[in-house]
């Protein structure tokens, strides 16, 4: 009898212990089906019996209630910034969810010209996210179509900003061409806010010049380099004319202050030997006579001339005299 008992006990406890995970299981599904979890980069539409009666979005969007008094059907609709745990009834409210983080779209190239008349192949990239999943379940249904109409509203708005853009700023102002995208978005966010998504970023994704005007752009670039270095070599030869002139004035300054300059030692030489000359001759005029008279030998007489002159000759005075 022991034996048969500690067996009924045991199934009985057997059955306990089905009945506890049969009810735990049951209570995880049940709140499975009675809850849903909204995470940071998730945004919901909730429906109850396929009627959509609230969205629930990120605590820091502030377009979603601007773009809800789009569309009168949804006056009556909830919104709820929050993020975390909710209850819904189950196989009576349905979820759908949505990322919220940004998707990136790409055009195709595109021809563009500029304000004066520059044409150029542009492709350009933006960034939107959805910021009202009811309006972007009606309207667009999924990101392929949220594609195609922002490739079909992209391109004419920011075309006609570049339109008034002359081809050098358009290239290289790039403060005023960011300018002018962060005017486009907002225009384009504008005509976009009936879908439930908006532009976050636009931005130039690539700049290349058509087949066609490669060969004559090569040209004209090399032209304007061509004029360029002839500017500047007309430049440097006008520099190099001031520099020679204004070496040339100051070569003939010297020169002038330098003959000026030894003229006057030579004169104040002339006029020290004439000082000495004077002296000497007060001192001794005989000698002074004498020296002369050497001198004038010396200066006109050499091995090879012959002189005739008269006893009376002042130059053979000092000989004729016997002095």
């Amino acid at each position: 009898m022991s034996k048969i008992n500690k067996k009924l006990e045991l199934l009985h406890l057997g059955k306990k212990v089905m009945t506890i995970v049969g009810l735990v299981i049951g209570a995880v599904i049940l709140f499975n089906l009675c809850t849903f979890t909204v995470d940071e980069s998730t945004t919901v539409v909730v429906k109850t019996l396929g009627n959509m009666n609230k969205i629930i979005v990120s605590k820091d969007n502030t377009v979603v209630d601007i773009q809800n008094k789009l569309k009168p059907d949804f006056k009556d609709l909830v919104i709820v910034k929050d993020k975390g745990l909710f209850f819904k009834i189950p196989f009576v409210q349905s979820v759908n969810p949505y990322t919220s983080k940004l998707i990136t779209y790409q055009s195709t190239e595109e021809l563009v010209t500029t304000g004066d008349k520059r044409q150029y192949m542009v492709k350009f990239f933006a960034q939107y996210k959805v910021t009202h999943p009811g309006l972007f379940e009606v309207s667009m249904a999924g990101f392929s179509k949220a594609n195609s109409t922002l490739d079909n509203l992209i391109y004419p708005v920011i075309i006609k900003k570049i339109n008034k853009l002359p081809s050098e700023e358009f290239l290289t102002n790039k403060e005023k061409l960011y300018s002018e995208l962060e005017e486009s978005k907002k225009e384009l966010n504008e005509k976009i806010a009936h879908y439930g998504i908006e532009v976050d970023d636009i931005e130039i994704h690539r700049t290349l010049l058509p087949p066609a005007n490669i060969a004559s752009t090569y040209d004209k670039m090399i032209k304007e380099r061509q004029a360029i270095a002839q500017q500047m070599r007309s430049e440097g030869d006008e520099e190099y004319d001031k520099v020679v002139a204004a070496t040339d004035r100051e070569k003939k300054d010297l020169i002038g202050a330098a003959i000026e300059e030894s003229e006057r030692i030579r004169g104040e030489a002339d006029a020290e030997a004439l000082r000495i000359y004077s002296e000497a001759f007060s001192k001794d005029p005989g000698f002074y006579e004498f020296l002369r008279t050497l001198k004038a030998y010396e200066s006109s007489i050499d091995e090879e001339t012959t002189i005739y002159l008269d006893n009376n000759n002042e130059i053979l005075r000092i000989f004729s005299d016997g002095n």
